[in-house]
């Protein structure tokens, strides 16, 4: 009877005890609010962090974040004109910003020629680099990149002028006066890259584009690569007769490779040739450029005779690099590099000839690319396929 009575009695006292308490004890009131819950997101959970609402194709994804997807406002809003030129992994257009009339050049990118040659890295690069030095008067500026699923698209400025290798044609040897504004122009745009990191690796009259002043505007960062002062790299790339001898050796190099080129480009508008001509392979350039000695001729100035020379020392320890350096010289100590800066001088006035205007390429048909020629309906996106038929 006792045992019924104990276990009766423990029976009620369950009863009584509230449903939020313990069976244990009797004083402490335990609120359902207060237990804490953990909260599953994408900041604790990885896999929920990977997924995305809109997967992205592998052959956009490899783009980003330099070329944006396909953004439809880009394609609508400008016009394609007519073909400039043309290179390796596609074509330069010249388009029209349809909102103010106002003229562009469109670099059309084929993504399969772009991934078939392992230049993923290299189409990002020049973007980003680009863009972030475009604001240097002397350089192209770049205003908008995108990509759809066929081509990359960068829209920067259009020069109106060409490039200073077609003012070598028409011009010939230039004028010291020429030659010399040419080259501090080029020199400021050197010693700005070196200065952000930047090795050009490139720098050629075909790269050098001009204004309606006659004002150098350098463009294609396509081979420039990050390099901070004093670091060095190894790649064999540019153009072979603007060469520096240390690349053509496959020798590592610094940031005076590009001052080796402005010497080439000096030595071009003063005497009016290659100072070495082409060869077939870097092996047989560089066996050249060290066979020459590198002659100007006699109704030269002994000024510019000289800074040329220091410009192409075959000695990279030994090669004026600097902007500094070159200031100092005795071939521009009536220049003003700033007001030159400013663009308060005009080029141009120091030319014999007229600047040539850009034109429109003409392809292997040799019939001229003219706007009235183009279909109204020519856009980026069928330009591909029309450029076969129309152009």
């Amino acid at each position: 009877m006792g045992n019924k009575q104990i276990r009766s009695q423990r029976q009620s006292a369950a009863q009584q005890v509230p449903r939020s308490q313990s069976d244990h004890t009797f004083q402490r009131v335990w609120s359902r609010t207060s237990r804490r819950r953990r909260s599953i997101t994408s900041l604790t959970d990885p896999y929920l962090a990977s997924r995305t609402t809109w997967p992205v194709p592998q052959s956009e994804a490899m783009f980003l974040p330099e070329y944006e997807v396909n953004p439809k406002s880009a394609e609508q809003e400008y016009k394609v004109l007519h073909q400039i030129n043309k290179g390796a992994y596609g074509d330069v257009l010249k388009v029209q910003r349809q909102c103010d009339s106002k003229m562009f050049a469109m670099k059309v990118l084929s993504k399969l020629e772009v991934i078939r040659s392992d230049a993923i890295k290299q189409c990002k690069e020049e973007a980003s680099i680009q863009g972030m030095v475009g604001h240097h008067p002397f350089v192209v500026q770049i205003h908008k990149t995108w990509q759809n699923k066929i081509n990359l698209h960068i829209v920067m400025d259009y020069a109106t002028h060409g490039d200073l290798y077609t003012l070598w044609l028409v011009e010939g040897a230039f004028s010291e006066s020429a030659a010399r504004i040419y080259s501090a122009e080029l020199a400021m745009v050197v010693d700005f890259l070196h200065n952000a990191g930047i090795v050009y690796r490139d720098l050629k009259m075909e790269n050098i584009l001009l204004d309606h002043d006659g004002h150098i505007k350098v463009t294609d960062f396509g081979l420039s690569k990050w390099l901070k002062k004093d670091n060095r790299t190894t790649t064999i790339c540019g153009t072979l007769q603007y060469m520096a001898p240390e690349v053509l050796n496959e020798e590592v190099y610094t940031h005076a490779v590009d001052w080796w080129s402005l010497g080439v480009v000096l030595f071009i508008m003063l005497v009016g040739k290659y100072p070495v001509d082409g060869a077939k392979n870097h092996h047989m350039m560089y066996g050249r450029v060290l066979d020459s000695d590198y002659h100007l001729p006699s109704h030269i100035s002994e000024n510019a005779v000289e800074i040329t020379l220091r410009l192409l020392c075959k000695d990279p320890m030994q090669r004026l690099q600097s902007l500094s350096e070159l200031k100092k010289h005795s071939f521009y100590q009536d220049t003003n590099f700033e007001q030159l800066l400013r663009r308060g001088l005009k080029p141009k006035t120091f030319l014999k000839r007229k600047l040539p205007r850009t034109m429109p390429r003409k392809g292997c048909s040799r019939k001229t690319f003219f706007q009235d020629k183009i279909p109204r309906d020519l856009t980026v996106d069928n330009f591909d396929w029309i450029r076969v038929t129309a152009l």
